[in-house]
């Protein structure tokens, strides 16, 4: 196989920099090869590998870019139980699913996960467990401990009980976590939240008057302390109850779970979410936020998740086209073990992926006390101008989705808006009708970050518009995080908090329209904020446009 110029040069100082303890962090651009790069270091090294990535549909390249390396290595995947139990829907919670009632449970099968790519694979297994008697969960389960190269999910790694539940010897293993600029957002894994809607759909669920009773006062009570705000309020005080009702709710969620099992119909049970909101709240490292209608439990030490890797029996590969700087890594995540850091352009002194332009927009700005209906206007107008140059598609990116709802209702083209709900499936229907389309996406949501729009190898997207800065709001939650690194930050939590963050949301939705070393794409700047040195140096944009409306 011949490796590119930088994976030739850099391989073996990854390779000497892991057999020295080093944590390695490597930042190189989408499309540069890192997936194929680290099976190559696996190989060199002559480890076993475990990738720990975000979402299932990041477990093909993985799958696919193995047989190129090596055929003859053994590749497995784990996914969690909504996903692989045939009797479940999508949206159930783990919880809502008790193995223990399954008649499939004790019907282990081998499964060869080689032979197909891996959620094909899942959607046979799922097809033929009923008929042939076997549970897809645990018969993937099995197969990983013979897999040379095993992909998982974040929760399966960062959560102390998924990760132990794998039983597996990490030691043995080369961990590669990729996408790994997210990993300040692990801890929304263990979120819970607590809203009105689920409430109302519990009630409906279930059916002794005292549950009923229960689950009224605390939808009562939630409609006095939560607010509409899109940031996190911090409450003093949340709807309580009782150790004797949270037992009448769990009693009804035992025979709900139960009930749908013997019905082979497993749905999302509302109530379930009630009571792990609960007892997550009593474990007292949870601080409860008001946030967009909702109550949500949230801990503030970011570090909590990722002391893993602080522990140097495990050898780690942290991969990302838009890692943080390594003293982000080290302060914000916490980590105190040797980093060796690589910068692969840097290091090669080129660019190894597409290009782009970057246009500024120098009379408009999303400053919160400047925002206002005849910004939203200006806004849109910018977006019409952009629209009718761009070549392809374009991508709007919002600091929120408030903002993003209040500009995008003023842009009559062709367009679809992310929601929180959002299936890419849906995005790639929409683009099918239109030559060109203005995509809403909102920072750091499932478009900016997520989609990958292409044909041929070349991205479909030709304009990326950065509609406001996106820093993150300075709401309480923030606040608690800066008080928990103060120490660390020594002065610089706007830089750590606030622009590193919001940087690496503005690279990664460059990224979108950068998909191939071919790419080429305009980004629009529009905040007169990002005509500053620190932005033009950060973004590569020292040469950049400037423009009015």
């Amino acid at each position: 196989m011949e490796l590119r110029e930088w994976q030739e040069k850099l391989k073996d100082k990854v390779v000497e920099a892991i057999k020295e303890n080093f944590l390695v962090a490597l930042n190189a651009p989408t499309g540069s090869g890192k997936t194929i790069f680290s099976l190559l270091i696996l190989k060199l090294l002559q480890k076993k590998g475990i990738y720990v990535v975000r979402t299932h549909n990041e477990y093909f390249p993985i799958y696919r870019d193995l047989k190129k390396v090596d055929p003859n290595l053994r590749f497995s995947f784990i996914v969690g139980k909504p996903a692989s139990c045939p009797f479940a829907e999508k949206d159930v919670d783990p919880e809502d699913i008790n193995c223990k009632y399954c008649e499939l449970k004790e019907g282990i099968r081998e499964v060869d996960t080689n032979g197909k790519p891996p959620l094909q694979l899942l959607k046979e297994l799922k097809n033929r467990a009923i008929e042939e008697g076997f549970c897809p969960y645990y018969s993937l389960f099995n197969s990983i401990q013979e897999a040379d190269v095993i992909a998982i999910t974040y929760p399966y790694f960062f959560i102390d009980r998924f990760r132990e539940s794998l039983g597996l010897d990490f030691e043995d293993y080369l961990v590669i976590v990729d996408e790994a600029h997210n990993l300040d957002r692990v801890g929304e894994i263990e979120e819970r939240r607590l809203s009105e809607f689920t409430i109302n759909m519990a009630i409906k669920e279930v059916k002794s008057k005292e549950a009923i009773n229960v689950l009224e006062r605390i939808k009562e009570e939630l409609k006095v302390v939560v607010l509409p705000d899109e940031k996190y309020i911090k409450l003093d005080k949340v709807p309580q109850i009782s150790s004797s009702e949270l037992e009448i709710l769990a009693d009804e969620y035992e025979d709900l779970r139960k009930r749908m099992l013997e019905n082979k119909q497993i749905k999302k049970i509302y109530l379930g979410t009630i009571i792990r909101f609960y007892s997550l709240l009593s474990t007292g490292e949870f601080v409860p936020f008001s946030h967009s209608g909702k109550i949500v439990l949230k801990n503030p030490n970011i570090g909590d998740y990722l002391r893993i890797l602080n522990d140097e029996n495990f050898s780690f590969l942290l991969m990302s086209g838009t890692l943080p700087p390594k003293d982000y890594i080290e302060k914000v995540w916490g980590v105190s073990r040797r980093v060796y850091y690589l910068d692969v352009e840097k290091e090669v002194k080129k660019r190894i992926s597409g290009t782009y332009e970057c246009i500024i927009g120098i009379d408009i700005t999303s400053k919160y006390d400047l925002r206002s209906e005849t910004l939203w206007k200006k806004y849109s107008n910018y977006l019409l101008k952009i629209y009718y140059q761009a070549k392809r598609h374009v991508l709007a990116v919002f600091p929120s989705y408030a903002m993003m709802n209040e500009v995008m209702k003023y842009v009559n083209l062709p367009k679809y808006i992310e929601k929180e709900d959002t299936i890419i499936e849906d995005v790639y229907e929409e683009i099918r009708k239109h030559d060109k389309i203005i995509i809403g996406a909102v920072g750091r949501g499932k478009l900016s970050e997520g989609i990958e729009l292409t044909e041929g190898g070349k991205s479909l997207i030709s304009d990326v518009v950065i509609a406001g800065i996106p820093y993150p709001p300075p709401d309480d939650y923030l606040k608690l995080v800066a008080q928990k690194l103060s120490e660390k930050l020594n002065g610089k939590e706007e830089e750590f908090l606030f622009k590193i963050p919001a940087l690496i949301t503005v690279k990664q939705s460059i990224g979108r329209a950068i998909r191939s070393v071919n790419d080429h794409a305009k980004i629009w700047l529009l905040d007169k904020r990002f005509d500053s040195l620190w932005w033009k140096k950060n973004l590569n944009c020292f040469n950049a446009s400037k423009m009015r409306l």
